[in-house]
């Protein structure tokens, strides 16, 4: 199937439309437009030094997947939330994930969502076949299905399945030929996980009697649980169904075509049987987020603007616009098996792609998060707004009634401002200006201006109008009034600073990558801080020390000595989410191989960026101990640790 043909398929799946969704939701839309707003803000908030997201696992490899495989699902969020790919969140992202290769199935599949999702298919053409070939290579043939590979308990299941047809619906959008026996073979797969159907009364239309019987038939989570369907197997057992017809195109026979819609069909009947955007029925209330995201893929696939009687996307949003929590975060709770943790990245990001309804492509371009501001209070002669967020626009918006009556030329409504000169300040300096010929009556231009900052945090800007005065208030040597806007308040925000890609790249240049290394801690606060976390490669693990360690120390063993000049320290907190909700360390003592005497640093600067610690001279590194001697409680709470130590 070819790259136009696949391209047509995802424009049909588009039948409800953002377009269509804002014009039947009314006030609830404004609420679904914050609620993404929020959302977004807050994945960017939670992007790691590196440019990764995720959480530690403790088991190697799957904790290399888990944090590419978050990556991967952010990025293809953020980019359905119209995030331009050149954001630096998104560069950064996409050079973590260059750095190194997936093996396990979510991470193959969300990375081939994320490249699919960034465009500029020559730079990503060669890896998405790899990850097309490792994904295909890891399919159990004749079975149609994936699942976690060479793992003891599980051989396959229907989840990874689903992300499996994702992975490769994405592939072929980005002109990755699919062969037709893989499509033909996810059919019969999937058809495994479907329960035994069952005959129940056809429900009426209103006023009607039953018009008869119909199938229903859910689909489990492994083949064995087919009896035991839930909402989000069933929506995954539709979904792939829609994906691999799909991807079939010209090629799907009728046999097969018979088999799947029949399969769908039993599949919307048992979803309508036990509709609700409440929990996950019959399953895992856990699983909630992952369901509604099953969803919003069931309706786009399918169609639909309706199962049953119920507007799915309407209800869903007004539900997620409700559970969306203060800091912008979606996120389950109370005692569950699995996952161990409320998955807020992952559960953020299945919250946004339902809102975009993200399986249905629109038109629309980049747009992303803008932040806006506005200084237009009566009593401010001159009025102002800005909107952006790293780089910003800041305009003249108006002038306030009383300001065209005292200095306007001309009577009644026929008066009108002439302005001599315009002047934008940021942070008290002028950094623009416009001279105007005040012979030119104002007509309500806004004079805008860009500006980009260096930093994120607060800035101050300021326009100064100088207005011509009319005949009968100028005097010799007083022609002009100069009046000011009231200062206005902006806060610069994603502001890309050379650091965030080197950081993004760093695995490379860190020469305990090169060897293995022993790591040993005087304590570490839980499980999930072991020491070896401060050397795995990751801005996102840490080693974290107890409350109750009174010399905190850290030792790393090399099994192969490595020359350095340099090391890098970078605080617990990672990302700007959580900066200052930990410790914050501010001396060090470092003890090279078996010199007693240490080389004392302060840690200064900002604390999501690495603490550089010039040596006194290139030394071979066989040992390192860093003790802390200094630290500051943090907000949250009064552990520190680090979440990277790098030798350069």
């Amino acid at each position: 199937m070819g790259l136009a043909s696949i391209a047509a398929a995802w424009l049909l799946a588009a039948s409800a439309p953002q377009e269509t969704a804002k014009a039947h939701l009314g006030e609830l839309q404004a609420g679904v437009n914050s609620a993404i707003d929020r959302g977004v803000d807050r994945l960017l908030a939670l992007q790691n030094r590196d440019g990764s997201w995720g959480c530690d696992l403790l088991e190697p490899v799957a904790h290399f997947d888990r944090r590419n495989g978050e990556t991967g699902l952010v990025v293809y969020t953020l980019r359905k939330c119209r995030v331009s790919a050149d954001h630096p969140a998104l560069q950064r992202a996409a050079l973590f994930l260059e750095g190194g290769f997936p093996t396990h199935n979510y991470s193959i599949s969300t990375q081939l969502l994320a490249l699919d999702a960034l465009g500029a298919e020559e730079r990503w053409k060669e890896r998405i076949e790899r990850l097309t070939d490792a994904l295909l290579a890891n399919r159990i043939k004749n079975e149609g299905s994936w699942g976690y590979p060479a793992h003891p308990s599980v051989y396959i299941d229907l989840s990874n399945t689903q992300y499996a047809a994702l992975g490769l619906r994405a592939a072929a959008h980005s002109g990755v030929k699919i062969p037709k026996d893989v499509w033909i073979e996810l059919v019969d797969g999937v058809l495994k996980y479907q329960q035994e159907p069952i005959e129940v009364e056809a429900r009426a239309e209103t006023g009607k009697s039953s018009t008869g019987k119909r199938e229903v038939a859910g689909f489990g989570y492994l083949h064995g649980e087919r009896e035991s369907p839930t909402a989000s197997m069933t929506a995954a057992g539709i979904s792939i169904l829609g994906i691999a017809k799909e991807g079939l195109g010209r090629d799907l026979t009728p046999p097969i075509a018979r088999a799947a819609e029949r399969a769908q069909r039993m599949g919307l009947a048992w979803l309508e049987r036990e509709y609700s955007v409440e929990g996950n029925p019959r399953g895992a209330a856990a699983w909630h987020y992952y369901w509604l995201y099953g969803l919003e893929r069931v309706g786009a696939l399918m169609q639909l603007e309706r199962i049953g009687e119920h507007d799915w996307y309407r209800e869903g949003a007004a539900r997620l616009v409700r559970e969306q929590k203060p800091d912008g975060e979606w996120r389950t709770g109370g005692p569950v098996d699995w996952p161990a943790e409320p998955l807020p990245t992952a559960n953020t990001c299945f919250a946004l792609l339902f809102l975009t309804k993200a399986t249905a492509p629109s038109s629309g371009g980049d747009g992303g998060v803008q932040d806006t501001w506005a200084a237009e209070a009566p009593e401010n002669p001159v009025w102002i707004r800005a909107a952006g967020r790293s780089r910003h626009t800041c305009w003249i918006s108006g002038f306030a009634p009383g300001t065209v009556e005292a200095y306007g030329h001309g009577e009644g409504p026929n008066a009108a401002l002439h302005l001599d000169r315009v002047e934008f300040l940021i942070d008290g300096k002028v950094v623009e200006t416009r001279d105007l010929d005040q012979l030119v009556p104002w007509k309500g231009e806004r004079f805008s201006i860009q500006h980009s900052f260096t930093s994120d945090g607060p800035h101050e800007l300021r326009a100064r109008v100088h207005v011509a005065l009319p005949t009968e208030l100028a005097s010799e040597g007083h022609t002009i009034e100069v009046l000011e806007s009231a200062p206005l308040r902006v806060i610069a925000r994603d502001v890309f600073q050379p650091w965030m890609l080197d950081y993004a790249r760093a695995a490379a240049e860190n020469k305990l990558e090169q060897t293995e290394v022993t790591a040993r801690a005087s304590s570490q606060h839980a499980s999930s801080t072991p020491p070896s976390d401060a050397c795995d490669g990751y801005q996102g693990t840490a080693w974290a020390f107890a409350a109750t360690d009174k010399a905190p120390t850290l030792t790393l063993e090399l099994e192969k000595a490595q020359r350095a000049k340099l090391v890098l320290l970078s605080q617990l907190d990672a990302s700007r989410a959580n900066a200052a909700r930990s410790a914050r360390i501010r001396r060090v003592a470092l003890y090279l191989n078996k010199d007693p005497n240490p080389i004392e640093f302060a840690l200064e600067g900002d604390a999501l960026q690495k603490h550089e610690l010039v040596l006194p001279k290139p030394a071979v590194v066989r040992s390192l101990r860093i003790r802390v001697l200094q630290w500051d409680p943090g907000d949250v709470q009064s552990i520190g640790g680090f979440a990277e130590v790098e030798l350069r």
